[in-house]
Formats: C-alpha cells, sequence, structure tokens
C-alpha cells in the first residue's frame, strides 16, 4: 500500500500571495526539509481541494510547478508521488561577509530577431531619458562607473532577487553590454587559476566562442532527456560550468531540482564554480518562472548572467553578470584594465524604469504578448504542417523547438532561410529529419503565417 501524505498548512484566503503559491512554498519546503519523503504519495486532487477548502484548478496548479521544477511525479492511474531528489552538501565554516567596498558585410535583418515592436512603452523610456539628462544629479558630462552605475546595480540585485530567487547584494553585480563582453572580464578573472571549462552540448555557442578565444579547453557535456550529464561532468575534470538551467538553450528544457542539486555538490566536491546563464528563464507561460540556481547556492560557487535584450529592447544592450563574494578581491584587482562598454545615460534610465515599478508591468504586458504569438503559431503548425513537423518544446522563453522530417541538405536549408531573412539554429539532423530552434519574438503578428509558409518552404 502507499504511504501516505497529510496537509497541514493553514492557507490564508486574504493574502496577496496567491493561494496556488502558498501551497507550493509549503510542499517545496517540507520536501527539501525531508519531511515529506521520497515515493510518498500526495493527496489525489480532489482530496486536497476538499481537505483545504480550495478549487482543484488551485491544486493543479500547484502539483503542475512542482512536476516541472522536479520535486513530484504524476504517474499515470495511481496519483502524485514525493521524488527522490538528493542531498546538498555545504560547507558550514563559510560565513559571507556583506562589508563590501562601494564600489557589415554579412549582416542581415531577420525578420524574427529581435522583439516585438508593441511590446516596449517608448512614451515612458522618452519621459524618465529627458529626466535623467536634465537632472544635474546626472553628470552627463563625465564617464561613469566602471563596474555600472550603482543606482542601477541596486535594482538588478533587487530584481534578480525578488523575482528569480537570487541572493546578491550591488557590490557583486556588473554591467556590460553583452554577455560575450562579461565574459571576456570573467575570464580575467578567473584564468591565472581556471584554464578548462565545461559548456552543455548543444549549448551557447557565442559563450564557447569566448572561451575558446582566450585559449580554455573546451568540455562538452552532453545534454540529454534526463538533462546535463553529470557523470560526463565528474569525468571532464574540469573546476568550472557553464550552464542554463532555467531554460535550456537551445533545447528550451527545464533543468529538475535533483539535477540542480547534484549540481551543486559537484561545484562543492571539486571546488568548483557554475556559469549560470538565466537564458528567457523569466519568461513562463504556464507557472512561476523556475527560481535561479544562485539563489539555491549556499558555497557561494555560482556565477549568475542576465539580460535585458530580449525582455526590453536588443538596442538598449544592457547585460549583467553577479559574481560570488569570494571573487570580488579578485574583480577589484582587474576592474580598471575593462571600460564601461554601456551608456551612463542608458543606465541611469533602466534604474528609473525599474524602480518606479515600469519593468514589472512590461514583464506582464510581453507574456501576453508572446503567449498569444506562441499559441498562433504552434496551432498553425499543427494544422497545416503536422505531417512533417513536430512541436518539441515550446512552453517558456522565445522560441520555439521543432523537428522536420525533410530530405533537403542543411546547406541548402540554411541559404533558403537566409534568402527569407529567417534566422534558425539547427541543433542536430541526419539524412531525412532535422531538429532546430526557432526565435519567433520579433515576428509581426499580421505576418505571422506568412512567415511560417516561407520557414517550412525553406526547410521541407
Amino acid at each position: 500500500m502507499d504511504k501516505k501524505l497529510h496537509f497541514s498548512i493553514s492557507i490564508n484566503k486574504n493574502s496577496k500571495t496567491p493561494l496556488y503559491i502558498q501551497l507550493y512554498d509549503y510542499i517545496k519546503n517540507e520536501i527539501v526539509n525531508n519531511n515529506f519523503k521520497a515515493n510518498y504519495k500526495l493527496p489525489s486532487i480532489r482530496e486536497a481541494a476538499s481537505l483545504l477548502n480550495i478549487s482543484k484548478t488551485t491544486i493543479e496548479n500547484t502539483y503542475n510547478q512542482l512536476i516541472v521544477e522536479g520535486y513530484i511525479e504524476n504517474i499515470p492511474k495511481k496519483g502524485f508521488f514525493i521524488n527522490e531528489i538528493g542531498s546538498y552538501k555545504y560547507s558550514k565554516e563559510f560565513t559571507p561577509t556583506h562589508n563590501f567596498e562601494k564600489t557589415i558585410a554579412d549582416e542581415y535583418v531577420y525578420k524574427n530577431n529581435g522583439v516585438d515592436s508593441t511590446s516596449f512603452n517608448i512614451n515612458v523610456w522618452k519621459k524618465l531619458y529627458n529626466k535623467t539628462i536634465t537632472e544635474e544629479a546626472t553628470n552627463i558630462y563625465t564617464g561613469g562607473s566602471v563596474q555600472g552605475e550603482y543606482e542601477l546595480r541596486y535594482e538588478i540585485a533587487e530584481f534578480v532577487n525578488n523575482l528569480r530567487g537570487g541572493k546578491t547584494y550591488p557590490e557583486q553585480v556588473i554591467v556590460g553590454a553583452g554577455i560575450q563582453y562579461l565574459l571576456g572580464i570573467l575570464t580575467g578573472i578567473l584564468k591565472n587559476e581556471y584554464n578548462c571549462v565545461s559548456i552543455e552540448t548543444p549549448g551557447y555557442k557565442k559563450a564557447e566562442y569566448i572561451f575558446e578565444d582566450y585559449m580554455f579547453k573546451i568540455n562538452h557535456i552532453p545534454v540529454n532527456k534526463d538533462s546535463l550529464s553529470i557523470d560526463s561532468l565528474y569525468n571532464s575534470k574540469s573546476k568550472l560550468l557553464y550552464v542554463s538551467p532555467s531554460h535550456q538553450y537551445p533545447l528550451g528544457d527545464v533543468m529538475p531540482i535533483n539535477k540542480r542539486l547534484e549540481l551543486l555538490n559537484w561545484a562543492y566536491s571539486v571546488d568548483g564554480l557554475i556559469i549560470e546563464d538565466d537564458y528567457d528563464g523569466i519568461i513562463r507561460y504556464d507557472g512561476m518562472p523556475i527560481p535561479c540556481l544562485q539563489g539555491m547556492d549556499n558555497n557561494d560557487c555560482v556565477i549568475y548572467l542576465g539580460s535585458f535584450s530580449k525582455t526590453l529592447l536588443p538596442s538598449l544592450r544592457i547585460s549583467y553578470m553577479i559574481i560570488p563574494k569570494k571573487l570580488i578581491v579578485r574583480y577589484q584587482k582587474i576592474k580598471y584594465k575593462y571600460t564601461q562598454s554601456t551608456s551612463k545615460i542608458d543606465q541611469i534610465v533602466l534604474s528609473l524604469f525599474m524602480k518606479e515599478g515600469h519593468i514589472t508591468k512590461h514583464l506582464r504586458k510581453i507574456r501576453r504578448i508572446y503567449k498569444r504569438k506562441n499559441i498562433l503559431i504552434t496551432n498553425y503548425i499543427n494544422q497545416n504542417y503536422n505531417d512533417k513537423v513536430t512541436i518539441v518544446n515550446s512552453d517558456s522563453g522565445f522560441h520555439l523547438v521543432l523537428e522536420a522530417y525533410t530530405n533537403k541538405l542543411v546547406e541548402d536549408m540554411l541559404t533558403e532561410c537566409k534568402k527569407n531573412n529567417i534566422l534558425i539554429e539547427i541543433i542536430n539532423h541526419t539524412s531525412t529529419k532535422i531538429l532546430f530552434s526557432l526565435n519567433y519574438s520579433g515576428i509581426n503578428n499580421d505576418n505571422l503565417y506568412n512567415f511560417i509558409d516561407k520557414l517550412m518552404q525553406s526547410i521541407l
């Protein structure tokens, strides 16, 4: 007989926290604290709804979020069961201190790149821009901070802590124009101790290029249906890992909780570092965004990368890196080798945009816009091309993962796509089919179906 669990939570219906999040937090904490044991059965949706006097939809939303993150499993015809998530070792001796110093040719404009032209409130940005350049305190006649304007670093720290579940301070934040630029700074911090990096494969090639340019040895760690291969990671003998756990690029998968804990254990056991690229991690169409790995880190071993290029505007060119506290002294020694690559004015405008709450409204808006775009594209493909094309992943971020049956040569597909100003990334291929990712953020809705037809003509 299945060992059954009982809930002992008092749901606060007057709280501003949604009911399903209250229940989600309760169950997750019970699992993490080992009060709910592996293989124990949760109450059914009907039972839980009756017991807690809340709707079945609320229970479904809670269970679905826990399933996505790997805490529980839905076994058909049996019910919902607690997963074995493993344990997380960390040093009790590490005591962080908060006493930090304050501190053209061959270029195409692809139809599907960029962001939706209706997504950004340019009038708000103009107002904040005018305010910034007219205020004497901005001092537009001098350069800005090498590390990034403190006002923006403070807002980024608040943003990551509140919306991504992070644990950081402004002193840990470094601002720069793009992830590649920030990785260049990171290699300057690490190069004396690390000369080898493991990168998930398939993965973000532009990150790999930076490590290659700085003469790092590259180990490719395969990503399969069970997420990153931890055994391969240990066998690589590397002490540095580049990974995108909340929305794997390009496959779009979420790394389950047991794998996240295994990664943190790996970093602890080898005295290593994890570079977490939070690619599109905040954009999910069903349920909450998956909390970042940096917020789970108790060993000061996660380097966090984030960007506003997709969530706001790619032309803004503002990204950020959050380094562990133990790397701050190293960074202070080399920071003045670099000049700040992002406009001081734009940084202050963005800090006001965040401080005044516009970023939260904007995120709600773009979730609606891209969810609708996502649904229109997936429905159109399923209705018109389902005999040759399968949608593999589409539940978050700004791209789809598609599998297509085709005899066309890869080189011919890419040539055709380029002629039609369509950008795709082929993940793998055989003589009869391809797996590829398609970014759809820049496609206008009035041209959506024509775009998909042109894409299919190019690859099929």
